[in-house]
């Protein structure tokens, strides 16, 4: 499967980045954003976007259109929704893009908190609905997850893998429609940990980012959760579940450490305060500094 035009809907950063990806290769593609709103920096961010994979944004065939209306839709062939995580609206831009999408395209939604199953209910042809959801920023993270419903067409799973895989992703199959589907699940999972050790007392902020980011974290550079296991010995990973699983927090409320910094207005980076306190100069300094080492750490996972 090859596909010659596809259209973004929503000009975010996260759909900003992707167009840019996409169009690496050659690819038509289209991206709707509303004037007024992100679109007005769309080139600017676009040609950032363009900067960091060496490429030169005046070369893609990226387009980037106000409404839904001018898209060229009889030769569009992967629609991907990229909008804010809000249901309704969702749900709203599936029903319009199966009106006016051609039938043989595939219609994909890159939320991050809702299943397929939820944003196309009631809609079809179900088979060639599907969750695609990259990670930020989407022009260097490589993972890309496909989402299946119980009515995808698994065999069109398997082909918009192998197209992704030849773009510079790195995609995966996630076969059951499940909150947080795989990447998510897994890191909530651990982030539930992470607030539990902070709320008892057990560790700082400061000492938990260190034990993540230079004990296991660093390791999965070099392999992944099971094979690690795999290496270490899976008699050794039962034993040590038996002694620590009963003490692991098993709470389904975000934790009062959480929620009550977010009453407070507490937010991080966007507010000045977390659990740290920000200005200009130091989020530059982080995020650039973030940027630097995820850059790294791709490049060695594409070396390898």
């Amino acid at each position: 499967m090859n596909f010659k035009h596809i259209v973004i809907i929503g000009a975010g950063t996260m759909g900003t980045d992707l167009s840019v990806k996409l169009a690496a290769s050659g690819t038509r593609v289209t991206i709707v954003g509303r004037p007024g709103g992100q679109a007005d920096t769309f080139h600017n961010r676009a040609r950032n976007a363009g900067l960091d994979l060496s490429l030169d944004f005046d070369q893609l065939k990226l387009q980037l259109l106000p409404d839904l209306i001018s898209v060229d839709w009889p030769s569009a062939d992967l629609i991907i929704e990229n909008v804010n995580e809000d249901l309704a609206l969702k749900q709203s831009i599936f029903g319009q893009v199966v009106i006016l999408a051609n039938a043989n395209a595939i219609i994909a939604s890159n939320s991050s908190t809702f299943g397929i199953s939820l944003i196309s209910s009631g809609l079809a042809p179900q088979a060639r609905f599907f969750g695609l959801h990259f990670f930020m920023p989407a022009h260097l993270v490589p993972l890309v997850e496909i989402v299946t419903s119980e009515h995808s067409d698994v065999q069109i799973a398997e082909k918009i893998k192998l197209y992704l895989s030849t773009q510079g992703f790195v995609p995966v199959i996630v076969r059951k429609d499940v909150p947080g589907f795989l990447a998510n699940r897994i890191q909530a999972a651990m982030m539930r940990e992470v607030w539990n050790i902070l709320e008892r007392g057990i560790a700082t902020p400061e000492d938990v980012d260190k034990a993540v980011t230079y004990g296991f974290g660093c390791r999965f550079l070099a392999a992944g959760p099971v094979m690690q296991k795999e290496m270490s010995g899976l008699d050794i990973t039962c034993s040590a579940s038996k002694n620590v699983f009963p003490d692991l927090s098993n709470e389904d409320e975000p934790p009062k450490i959480l929620s009550d910094k977010v009453e407070r207005g507490e937010m991080g980076m966007k507010t000045g305060l977390g659990f740290w306190s920000w200005n200009d100069e130091s989020i530059s300094e982080a995020r650039n500094g973030y940027v630097a080492k995820l850059k790294a750490a791709i490049k060695i996972l594409s070396d390898s």
